[in-house]
């Protein structure tokens, strides 16, 4: 009768630890090995961070212009660049040389005979002023006047009662800082001559 007391107690005992809150009773029974339990209460993983917590900004003042952080420096626009000192023009380049345009008569023209024919063109400096031109005809100077218009533009004509044939005329123009320039062209003075026609057998 005595042990089926004391059997009877251990029962009850056994009863009221098996009655303790759910969540300090495991699923499937503790692994050898395995980690403690999670102590009751919110897990250490839902803990608010403080890096997430709401902060107010401090709002930009109007006179401390686009940045208020003397710290932090204003980048510079890349719109706006500096001049790169490659592009400057540099003092050895060579200058452009004068050059000849409206020539007459013009080139691989036909002019009639009998009448004296005028030679001329226009000398126009590109990199300085002009300082000396001549026009030769089939190599022969011409003697021709010039006409300054300008200090870059000059006109240069002779005239001369030509035969009938094709001639050649170039006109030769330097500048004041040493480059030169020049134009070759041909016409012809007359009428062409006439075919000879071929002998009938």
């Amino acid at each position: 009768m005595r042990l089926t007391g004391t059997l009877l107690a251990a029962l009850c005992a056994l009863a009221l630890a098996a009655c303790g809150p759910v969540i300090d009773r495991p699923v499937r029974g503790a692994v050898p090995g395995s980690q403690a339990p999670t102590p009751p209460g919110v897990p250490p993983t839902l803990q608010p961070s403080e890096a997430l917590r709401f902060r107010p900004l401090p709002s930009p003042s109007a006179a401390a212009g686009p940045s208020a952080d003397p710290a932090v420096a204003p980048s510079p626009s890349p719109a706006v660049a500096s001049p790169s000192p490659g592009l400057a023009a540099s003092p050895s380049a060579v200058p452009a040389p004068p050059i000849v345009r409206t020539i007459a008569p013009a080139a691989n023209a036909r002019v009639p005979a009998g009448a004296a024919t005028t030679v001329s063109a226009v000398l126009v400096g590109r990199g300085a002023d002009l300082a000396s031109a001549s026009l030769a005809i089939n190599g022969a100077d011409m003697g021709a006047q010039i006409d300054k218009r300008s200090a870059r533009e000059w006109s240069i004509h002779a005239s001369q009662g030509l035969g009938n044939g094709t001639y050649t005329a170039r006109v030769l123009v330097r500048d004041a800082s040493g480059a030169a320039g020049g134009f070759t062209w041909q016409f012809a003075v007359g009428e062409p001559p006439a075919a000879t026609p071929e002998p009938t057998p």
